[in-house]
């Protein structure tokens, strides 16, 4: 996120309560604005389902899946690359490598195409779809998994409205083609073609539009085009393991809960191949929009307080600064972290306490069953504390912590994993409680990571030691790489 802080700079300096306000609202289009215009697309086109013509339930849930579990997969298969090659294209920036910035693209570009492929072989092994279902599912399936590639190049390029635009083009479209297949084409959905084909069909044409948008971008973003060393960024798996296992195990961490409790008391399957909890995915997909003021208070904090404090302390790290200088950065860089964080905490929680108080009143007007809103209360505790400890993760890997954030996304991992196997035989009455008591537990062990990691904050910046690479067998692998696609 380091970069877009010269904006958010730029507006609080102006003594307006607009300019701030327009600060919050960028720092939100920044980290939620894509998440949030596809939830909406998909919320919308559910809605406007339930009242064209276009679907009965049984088909409407034949797309509601299709999309969820497109995403909730592609997200993991994201998370075997993201922190990695996030960590390769800051490095090119910072190096003004900027000609190695396309080739990475085009490199995580096959590869994700490959795992992507690999994932939906898997699928297909016991899928019980219709050819042409499948088909498209692939086609969704793989768009979105090239979207989130799009998306890291283009963040990491600081290319913001680009990205917000793109989704925000697809999504109308997305919405657009529903509305244009009930008016003009329901007549001819007959046969092969189901409702939910063609529902499915307009959803992805929007994601594609969105895909569109995000490469004509990533084209006027990177002017230097060439096509060597595509895979030169697999090296960088052997050099920062620990980033690898960080986004991988917390993207699996999210959602293995999901995972246990399908295949527990309440859980279905739909058309023989969709594995859903419908009580327990609704409470949990709406408990995490109640964390969107925690990333947009992060993005804001660490950018207008916390980022000028921490770049004046390692400028004096790196570049000679008297001791006195360097203690003096450091006690002012600590002072804005933990005033930040308290911030932080403090008004999230109050969010998530007034959405417990009134969360049957909320949810009341979305006519849910009363089983579902008890869940969501648990829910929202875990979301809470979810979204607090990636926060203290992000933190942990400012200060080059690496390690510490692998072994807290291990503990997110086995705690949501193992307590969902404990708890899901006690049915309704436990449902949401893992997921509370896992994230809770290691967002208190993030926190305890991360005062302990600061409190020697002297030796980790002057002492540490970068050691050699373990394994050199993803280096070797992208020079084998590298020569074939020469």
């Amino acid at each position: 996120m380091a970069g877009i802080g010269f904006k958010l700079q730029k507006l609080f300096q102006e003594d307006y309560f607009s300019s701030r306000l327009k600060a919050y609202a960028f720092a939100g289009l920044v980290t939620s604005g894509p998440w949030l215009i596809v939830i909406l697309t998909i919320a919308v086109t559910q809605w406007l389902t339930t009242f064209l013509s276009i679907a009965s339930f049984e088909e409407r849930t034949t797309f509601n899946l299709v999309v969820s579990y497109s995403f909730i997969f592609s997200q993991v298969l994201l998370g075997i690359q993201q922190l990695v090659v996030t960590r390769y294209l800051a490095d090119c920036f910072y190096e003004k490598r900027y000609e190695d910035l396309f080739p990475a693209f085009l490199g995580m570009t096959k590869m994700t195409m490959a795992l992507g492929s690999i994932a939906f072989l898997i699928f297909l092994s016991f899928s019980k779809l219709p050819f042409l279902l499948n088909g498209l599912i692939f086609i969704l399936f793989m768009t979105i998994n090239l979207i989130w590639v799009h998306f890291l190049f283009l963040s990491a390029a600081k290319f913001y409205q680009a990205v917000a635009y793109s989704f925000l083009i697809g999504g109308i479209v997305a919405v657009g083609s529903v509305l244009l297949i009930d008016r003009y084409l329901m007549e001819y959905v007959t046969g092969i073609v189901t409702p939910s084909l063609a529902l499915t069909a307009g959803f992805t044409f929007g994601m594609v539009i969105t895909l569109f948008g995000l490469f004509t971008s990533m084209l006027l973003t990177f002017p230097q085009r060439g096509t060597k060393n595509q895979f030169t960024y697999l090296s960088y798996f052997d050099r920062y393991p620990a980033l690898f296992w960080t986004s991988f195990l917390y993207n699996i961490g999210v959602w293995v809960g999901n995972w246990v409790i399908w295949f527990s008391d309440g859980g279905a399957v739909h058309l023989g191949t969709f594995r859903y909890h419908p009580l327990y995915d609704t409470a949990i997909f709406l408990s995490y929009l109640t964390v969107i003021p925690t990333m947009t208070i992060f993005v804001v904090s660490v950018e207008t307080r916390f980022y000028e404090r921490y770049r004046i302390f390692y400028g004096y790290a790196n570049e000679g600064g008297t001791l006195d200088q360097v203690e003096k950065a450091r006690d002012a860089m600590l002072l804005v972290l933990r005033q930040e964080l308290q911030r932080l905490f403090r008004n999230q929680g109050l969010f998530t306490l007034f959405t417990l108080l009134f969360a049957s009143t909320l949810l009341g007007y979305l006519a849910l069953p009363e089983a579902t809103i008890s869940i969501f209360q648990m829910t929202t505790i875990g979301a809470f504390s979810n979204a607090m400890l990636l926060v203290l993760t992000l933190l942990l890997l400012y200060f080059e912590d690496q390690k510490g954030a692998a072994w807290i996304s291990c503990v997110f991992f086995f705690s949501n994993g193992i307590l969902a196997l404990l708890i899901a035989p006690f049915g309704f009455s436990g449902y949401g409680l893992s997921f509370a008591i896992g994230s809770t537990l290691t967002f208190a062990f993030a926190l305890m990571r991360l005062i302990h990691y600061v409190s020697d904050i002297d030796y980790h910046t002057f002492c540490r030691m970068v050691l050699p690479p373990r394994s050199m067998r993803f280096t070797r692998w992208s020079e084998r790489l590298n020569r074939s696609w020469m």
